[in-house]
């Protein structure tokens, strides 16, 4: 005797009778749109953070295993290991500031869309989000 464990679901949990192709391409789309805004996302944040992180990195072992270059001097008393510190504070203020501009420019249109699609508009109106 079948209880029906074995035949498919068709509930309001993730899964979908299969005659509904008008769903099921909007949810193809919509995951397609995911996947755009994660590599968006994932490439915007790798390269801020391998920026920010690779100078330091280079200022630390520079630091530890030269440190007669990071001790001489460019301009009057300003060793050069001075002048790559505070070159820190502008690359990481930089990157910082390209991470901002690029996420409005890359990734919000596409979250924005991801957010679109995912609340009809008049659907849900005046509920929080």
């Amino acid at each position: 005797m079948s209880y029906g464990h074995d035949s498919p679901l068709y509930d309001s949990y993730g899964w979908h009778a299969p005659w509904d192709a008008a769903h099921a391409h909007e949810t193809h789309r919509h995951d397609d749109d995911l996947s755009a805004l994660r590599s968006a996302y994932r490439l915007l944040r790798r390269i801020s953070t391998l920026t920010a992180l690779g100078s330091f990195v280079v200022y630390v072992v520079l630091s530890c295993y030269a440190p007669d270059l990071m001790g001489s001097k460019i301009i009057g008393e300003l060793s050069l290991g001075m002048a790559l510190g505070v070159l820190q504070l502008v690359v990481t203020f930089a990157a910082v500031s390209w991470y901002g501009r690029s996420a409005q420019r890359s990734v919000d249109p596409l979250a924005r869309a991801v957010r679109e699609r995912a609340v009809p508009v008049g659907r849900n109106t005046g509920a929080a989000r």
